[in-house]
């Protein structure tokens, strides 16, 4: 192995090393202006200043970096620790397993769009007019999606049909796409540039439409669709130029058949189709969070507690003219208890509602009761326009509704004015939140755990967890409004026209290995696994290369250690521990995106810390077994820090909580064994947080 040590232009006093037989030094005195020649294959221990320059200069290596410029020369400490911290590297580097470079081909330049709103539409013009053939899939016998629901956009209160129809106008121009109707995944296997996809398509019972609207007329099915009334066979204005039958509502009574004058079929029929595409785009748009959860609120229960969908739709068509509306905003949203979060939409939507009531009925009392109000950048002006036409808000959050003498009571506070009142309307709207399509992402193998993707994996890096061929759009990927929505379609089209510019990926992302020989497919990993990764195949757990994003989690959940992280494993870091720690020194842990960079910044802001501290750069603090805690402690030291990213701010999604979960167990079993209980100490430090860094370990080494 070589052992390469460079002295920063001499600022670096290196020890003298005794790295036995089978390794090799190389001194040199500017890493940063002379290379040294690297193949990917080597195994190397690279020292010098930071890792967090040193992976700059040299990304694609299987390095250990040590650390010596930052925590020896700036803070003071001797040479000897260097030497230590040298030959612990080393003894890692003996036993870890390089990355190996992956490549994925791109065999397939045709995309898969799921989704026919105003999201699917744009991602399938955009990628048509640069020549990419593309299947477009929408799960409804009509596009439009959510859009074509509404009456009028807001602010600007525009019909829907000045916006949709012509994009799906300048959609339909194209040919190099292809349409699916009543059709949704059911399955898709392969990987980024060629994924192998089975389309499942229900009929829509209209063969052959010439489009008289005789069948509406003697259709006896009345259906309520979320406020607007149909019949069973319907159509939506938008394409395609065709009727449909409702087949959840169609009775078969037969009378469409006596006077069609094309052809109906009564029996729905299911047929699958399999397709190929080198990458999916999820377009699924708005998807509302079941309101009747919020039991207080009386949905389903109350006729007249509509949500907001709804009360559009009813007002639109003239079947609702209210005279006393209340608008109840977060609706289960930032409740602990149905969505932790706020879907920044819903606002805007409330305030919508009211100025569409107040745009046909001006003499209606609209009352708005919100805990907040989050009109945010040029809607301010729309907030103030509804406020002159007369709406009254309300500061506070109802507690219920209930029904009396035949009229709806809202009771809530107002923090304004510091009462307790209760409001008398004879239509209460329900302002809620949205929730993302799990259904579509666990098709597609990517399990949200309830949150949207740009939540779960940390709105700060992107759309992490999702597979490197797909791509999310609109509010597939967070609720959006149609104008942000038509911006993410062109982002999410501009990624897919990236990736299929490119014959192949390499990619070289360390992941996680499973020895099948040690493997008991006891499942721990899987459940473990933020990116859901993991997953049995034929009997056998298998690591998705295109999911794993190297946290190392899964490596120490396994019992067996059959799970290995390249260039990062449970005995690479024991070995390391043993070579390193001596009795009464300090030993911290610190993840590599947070708390370690914390310590860099000590060493730039003069902080000056005990030498006995030793520090490892771990990927997260997630991936710090309790066999290394123990095995600290039996080498000496007096204190073990773990450092990881705060709460809700972890680089791998949820690493920090299980770090958590497992420090309180390990304190429990320490204290059986006769350690004190802050022997072992988890902290969140952020990058920039010196002081706190310095400030712990002091406190841990009285």
């Amino acid at each position: 192995m070589r052992v390469l040590l460079c002295t920063c232009d001499r600022a670096i006093k290196l020890p003298d090393l005794d790295v036995g037989p089978d390794n090799t030094i190389e001194q040199y005195d500017n890493m940063c202006k002379k290379k040294p020649d690297i193949t990917h294959d080597e195994k190397v221990v690279i020292a010098g200043c930071s890792p967090n320059l040193m992976e700059t200069l040299f990304p694609n290596v299987n390095a250990e970096f040590v650390n010596l410029y930052e925590h020896i020369i700036l803070v003071g400490h001797p040479v000897y620790k260097a030497k230590d911290l040298i030959l612990a590297a080393i003894e890692k580097m003996k036993v870890i397993t390089p990355v190996k470079p992956k490549v994925f081909t791109i065999d397939n330049k045709s995309a898969l769009v799921i989704g026919g709103g105003v999201a699917g539409i744009e991602v399938a013009s955009q990628l048509a007019q640069n020549s990419i053939n593309v299947h477009l899939i929408e799960k409804t016998p009509f596009l439009g999606g959510m859009v074509a629901k509404l009456d009028r956009l807001y602010p600007e209160g525009t019909p829907y049909s000045h916006t949709l129809m012509p994009h799906i106008g300048t959609m339909l121009k194209n040919k190099n796409i292809e349409y699916s109707f009543n059709t949704e995944i059911k399955d898709i296997k392969g990987k980024v540039g060629n994924y192998k996809i089975m389309l499942q398509t229900r009929s829509r019972g209209v063969i052959d439409c010439s489009h008289c609207g005789k069948c509406i007329d003697v259709c006896p099915v009345n259906v309520d669709d979320e406020g607007k009334k149909r019949k069973a066979i319907f159509y939506v204005p938008t394409y395609p130029e065709t009727y449909a039958i409702d087949f959840k509502t169609c009775t078969k009574c037969g009378e469409c058949i006596k006077v069609c004058l094309g052809k109906i079929e009564l029996e729905e029929k299911i047929t699958e189709k399999e397709i190929r595409a080198g990458a999916v785009v999820v377009a699924t748009g708005l998807n509302w969070y079941d309101v009747s959860k919020v039991e207080e609120y009386g949905y389903h229960r109350l006729p007249g507690v509509m949500g907001t969908l709804e009360f559009e739709r009813a007002i639109a068509s003239g079947t609702l003219k209210p005279k006393k509306v209340v608008i109840i905003y977060c609706v289960g949203s930032r409740d602990s208890k149905h969505l932790p979060y706020c879907s920044k939409i819903c606002c805007f939507l409330g305030l919508k509602e009211a100025k569409l009531v107040l745009d046909r009925y001006p003499n209606t009392q609209v009352y708005i009761a919100a805990m907040d109000m989050r009109s945010f950048g040029t809607f301010e002006y729309f907030y103030n326009t509804v406020r002159e036409k007369g709406v009254t808000f309300i500061k506070g959050k109802p507690s219920e509704v209930i029904k009396r003498d035949g009229k709806f009571v809202v009771r809530t506070e107002d923090l304004y004015t510091n009462e307790l009142l209760e409001i008398e309307a004879d239509t209460v709207v329900l302002s809620a939140g949205f929730v993302a399509d799990n259904a579509t992402f666990d098709k597609l193998g990517i399990k949200l755990n309830g949150d949207f993707p740009v939540i779960y994996g940390n709105a700060s890096l992107g759309n992490i967890e999702l597979p490197r061929g797909i791509f999310t759009a609109g509010s597939a990927t967070f609720p959006a409004g149609v104008a942000d929505t038509l911006v993410d379609a062109r982002k999410a089209a501009f990624s897919v026209l990236s990736l299929f510019k490119q014959d192949k990926i390499e990619a070289i992302l360390a992941n996680a290995l499973v020895n099948e020989d040690l493997c008991s497919v006891c499942r721990m990993c899987i459940g473990t696994c933020p990116y859901n990764a993991i997953s049995i195949v034929d009997d056998k757990i298998k690591v998705n290369e295109e999911l794993c994003m190297g946290c190392g989690i899964c490596s120490i959940t396994c019992p067996s250690y059959a799970s290995q992280l390249e260039l990062f494993n449970p005995q690479g870091l024991s070995n390391q521990i043993k070579a390193l720690v001596r009795k009464g020194d300090i030993l911290a842990l610190l993840c590599r995106w947070s708390a370690y960079n914390a310590t860099d910044r000590a060493a730039y802001d003069k902080y000056m810390y005990p030498e006995n501290v030793k520090i490892i750069r771990i990927p997260c603090s997630g991936a710090v077994d309790p066999t290394h805690i123990m095995l600290a402690l039996i080498s000496g030291a007096k204190g073990i820090l773990i450092g990881g990213c705060y709460p809700d701010a972890c680089h791998y999604v949820r690493g920090n909580f299980l770090a958590k979960a497992r420090e309180q167990v390990l304190k429990m079993n320490l204290q059986h064994l006769g350690f004190k209980k802050d022997i072992v100490r988890l902290e969140w430090i952020g990058k920039d947080e010196a002081n706190k860094f310095v400030e712990i370990v002091k406190e841990m080494n009285k």
